[in-house]
């Protein structure tokens, strides 16, 4: 096995990796490896060209709060960044109701009967008040009342997590989904206002797909004397006590080698990072890695004739009677994710887990059952798809199961021992992170790393606000 020394090794080509590996070059740190498994940068981010047709891996859009991070969007793609009229709906009973929430929509799209019984719901839930909620079903009951639970919340959150909504914890609910407020919504319609401020309407977008940002954030750290290996995969983390000596990496013609850094930065999902620590670790590490999981993916894109199927950039779908639950259009969010006048972009949104089995399913079935759901849905007819592709994703999701904070706890407490390693990003953080959130995460570590002013920052405080970073000022 040949060896290949750097000062600084990057497992993993998404945006943490690569907001730390831009961070180091703009500070004149150059000596640095990052690696991916996949064959383009971007992880979850990244934006497949398949025939001249790009598809991101599920909707994305660029939005945050946060000054170092929107600079460094801006400063990368510069006018290839555009501004994206948000609309997003979520598909009900053959309705579709706006989302964020317009009041007037939303009650006559339940009628009369239905919203009269969302509003008992909610005022039985008020005067009614139980103990502290444990799981996210009793958050939303106790805070919308049981009817609205129902209506739009039981069945999408279930596929997306894959498990009852009372086995889930309240961490997902109170950050993105507090600022919901009945009352208001109520007024507002009762006052003929049809516009609630509870997310942004607006957002940013590469030209050509998300993957775009990080392709040329990519470009940005060779240009600098930095190295981005693709198609390589990580199979042996090797650990002397508190300090990763060297990483042992797999190349795409099956040979491998070694890498001997100063420093290491990984987003690798912890539990598969913590599965290649030779020597292994301790029972309870073990134990803890057995005990946390990810959602996977699935998004079925499809090449449909006809450029005005509909006008979203994305739909919910909470239709118990079909698997899916996002429909993506990605001429929605540019023109030029396709290069054919007259077609359309579309992905089809599957969340599953590895045994299940929609994920152990031929892709040829994969592709008629997500025709088949569009076509019941009224969005597409069956017989203007063109082309259909499938792309699985493993380790999406973290899920925040109840009785997941414990393990998760000591996994972090244990990563924190190593002086040598931060970990970064959804996966290598166990957390529910957006794009700004990861790439933030990547720049902190890598300004730890170089002991710049306001360091040492805590990267475990990143994404804790108490409400969702997109809501309305």
């Amino acid at each position: 096995m040949n060896d290949k020394t750097c000062e600084c090794c990057i497992l993993g080509a998404g945006p943490a990796g690569l907001g730390v590996a831009v961070e180091l070059v703009d500070k004149g740190l150059s000596d640095i490896l990052v690696i991916d498994r996949n064959n383009i940068v971007g992880g979850l981010s990244r934006t497949e060209n398949i025939d001249g047709i790009r598809f991101d891996i599920g909707p994305h859009r660029f939005f945050t709060k946060n000054r170092d991070v929107n600079k460094l969007w801006y400063d990368t793609l510069h006018d290839d960044f555009k501004p994206v009229k948000r609309l997003t709906r979520i598909y009900y009973k053959k309705k579709y109701f706006h989302y964020p929430v317009k009041p007037i929509n939303t009650l006559f799209n339940l009628g009369i009967v239905d919203a009269t019984c969302v509003m008992l719901s909610y005022f039985n839930a008020l005067i009614y008040k139980k103990s502290a909620p444990n799981n996210f079903e009793d958050w939303i009951t106790q805070k919308f009342g049981s009817k609205l639970y129902d209506v739009f919340f039981r069945a999408y959150t279930e596929k997306i997590w894959g498990i009852p909504c009372n086995k889930i914890g309240i961490e997902f609910a109170e950050q993105r989904i507090s600022n919901l407020d009945i009352i208001q919504v109520l007024k507002a319609a009762l006052l003929g206002r049809n516009e609630i401020k509870t997310l942004i309407d607006q957002f940013h977008y590469p030209v050509l797909g998300a993957g775009q940002m990080y392709e040329v954030m990519a470009e940005k750290v060779v240009s600098k004397g930095g190295t981005v290996k693709l198609q390589s995969r990580v199979v042996a983390v090797n650990n002397n006590s508190n300090e990763i000596e060297s990483v042992d990496v797999e190349q795409a013609d099956g040979s491998k080698i070694r890498i001997k850094a100063k420093q290491y930065f990984s987003s690798i999902p912890i539990t598969n990072l913590f599965k290649m620590i030779n020597p292994s670790e301790s029972n309870e590490v073990e134990e803890s890695v057995e005990a946390l999981y990810f959602r996977d993916h699935i998004t079925i894109n499809l090449l449909v004739d006809g450029d005005d199927l509909f006008p979203d950039q994305w739909l919910y779908v909470h239709d118990p009677t079909v698997k899916m639950a996002r429909i993506v259009n990605y001429n929605n969010f540019s023109k030029s994710m396709v290069g054919t006048k007259n077609k359309t972009a579309i992905s089809v949104e599957y969340f599953t887990f590895q045994h299940e089995k929609l994920w152990k399913m031929r892709e040829d079935e994969l592709k008629n059952l997500a025709v088949e759901e569009l076509n019941s849905l009224g969005l597409v007819n069956r017989h203007s798809v063109e082309q259909a592709w499938v792309i699985r994703e493993t380790e999406c999701y973290p899920t925040y199961y109840l009785g997941y904070r414990e393990p998760y706890e000591l996994l972090k407490e244990r990563l924190n021992q190593f002086q040598n390693l931060s970990s970064i990003g959804r996966g290598g953080m166990y957390k529910y992170n957006n794009q700004d959130h990861s790439i933030y995460s990547g720049i902190l570590a890598a300004r730890n790393y170089l002991k710049l002013e306001g360091s040492p920052y805590n990267l475990w405080d990143i994404n804790n606000e108490a409400i969702y970073h997109e809501s309305g000022d």
